[in-house]
């Protein structure tokens, strides 16, 4: 597979190795992210959906057939099958982000063994984006490499205190497809924008330990 940046799968997955995130260009279309926008909005109605301050801001294994289908388009499992090296794995979580305009919601530093503890790379988190990522509606920041040493994960998820650490600000576009290691340092700020940050993630848990 070549994304329409021209790099290759295999490219992405060595960075995503290497870095403990990944950004794969233009992996859907536009018509698809819109669509996939839509389908969103229509499954929060009597769907899991999480609220805060007023904002709807995380929708939870959404009833929605395109959704699904998207979760097991074979454009996303090849990036996920490419990172493993097998086809041992199952889709384990599933989450919509809203990030509307003016949403507070903000998430500290964490990795996600927050919520998987001794889990390590036997989980791959993806998200396909539905609008662009910028620094106004504040993308995601990794710390590069730390994947590979120790985090201890503590204090409110929900409250992003910068202290000392400065990540890379993952600015993408939609239609992009994100992968990050379970053991990834990352967090965002608050979406300070005009325009909603909105992206669809799917997280899948191996059966075999990927070699990073």
């Amino acid at each position: 597979m070549t994304s329409r940046s021209g790099a290759t799968t295999s490219e992405h997955v060595a960075a995503c190795k290497r870095d403990g995130f990944a950004r794969i260009p233009g992996v859907f279309g536009r018509d698809e992210t819109d669509r996939l926008r839509a389908e969103a909005i229509l499954a929060c109605r009597g769907g899991n959906v999480e609220v805060r301050d007023g904002y709807p801001c995380l929708l939870f294994w959404p009833d929605s057939t395109y959704m699904r289908a998207l979760a097991r388009d074979r454009r996303l499992l090849d990036i996920v099958s490419a990172y493993y090296g097998h086809t041992d794995y199952e889709l384990e979580t599933q989450q919509y982000y809203f990030h509307l305009p003016g949403d507070p919601d903000e998430f500290a530093w964490h990795t996600d063994e927050r919520f998987r503890p001794g889990v390590g790379n036997l989980y791959l988190q993806t998200a396909i984006l539905v609008d662009d990522w910028t620094v106004d509606n504040g993308a995601v920041e990794f710390i590069s490499g730390s994947h590979r040493s120790t985090f201890v994960n503590s204090g409110d998820l929900r409250v992003f205190i910068r202290g000392e650490r400065r990540g890379v600000q993952l600015l993408a576009r939609a239609g992009d497809v994100l992968t990050w290691s379970n053991t990834v340092v990352h967090g965002s700020e608050h979406n300070r924008s005009d325009r909603a940050r909105g992206y669809f993630m799917n997280g899948f848990r191996s059966g075999t330990l990927a070699q990073c």
